[in-house]
């Protein structure tokens, strides 16, 4: 019996002197960015067809009477970040074909880009080139864009030449338009 008792003693103490396994916690920190962006939904790119850009004396039409399909075409942007800038650029319409125009006559067509971007808040911000003038336009929405379809409209309109009598030149003139939204800096 003492053999067992001291065996029985023995275990106890063993078991005593394990250590206690406690418990460890701690934290982990989770971080990511997002950096502002643009993107368009719906792509800038189409084609608005002025038609005859003429009046009968041979003038330019500064409505565009002639077009076909409007002078307005919209756009669906997505900017993630406040205040995004717009930048328009007009190139007048150049009829390339009609190289040598004689005084009182005139291969170019000039016309202002209206570019206007809806706000969040609901209000509007406008940026407007002239071709005559060189180099692009821009401007800060001053809010952030409408998270709504349609977000961003072009108009093209007031045609005019340098030379407010001189004739167009015959032929087919074209040129473009370039809008770029960015976020801003």
């Amino acid at each position: 019996m003492k053999k067992l008792l001291v065996s029985a003693l023995m275990f106890g103490s063993v078991a005593t002197a394990a250590p206690a396994f406690a418990q460890a916690s701690g934290s982990v920190d989770v971080s990511g960015t997002v950096a502002a962006k643009c993107s368009a939904v719906t792509p800038i790119s189409g084609s608005i067809t002025l038609g005859e850009l003429a009046k009968a004396d041979g003038t330019v039409d500064p409505a565009f009477a002639g077009n076909t399909g409007g002078l307005s075409r919209t756009f669906t942007i997505k900017c993630n970040g406040a205040n995004p800038k717009l930048t328009v650029e007009a190139k007048p319409l150049v009829n390339a074909a009609a190289t040598n125009s004689p005084n009182g006559y005139t291969n170019t067509v000039h016309y202002t880009a209206t570019v206007v971007a809806t706000g969040a808040k609901g209000g509007s911000a406008t940026v407007a080139d002239q071709s005559l003038s060189s180099g692009a336009t821009s401007g800060q929405v001053g809010d952030r864009l409408a998270a709504v379809s349609n977000n961003l409209s072009l108009t093209v309109g007031s045609g005019l030449t340098a030379d407010s009598t001189a004739i167009l030149d015959a032929g087919t003139y074209a040129g473009k338009v370039e809008i770029t939204v960015a976020p801003a800096a």
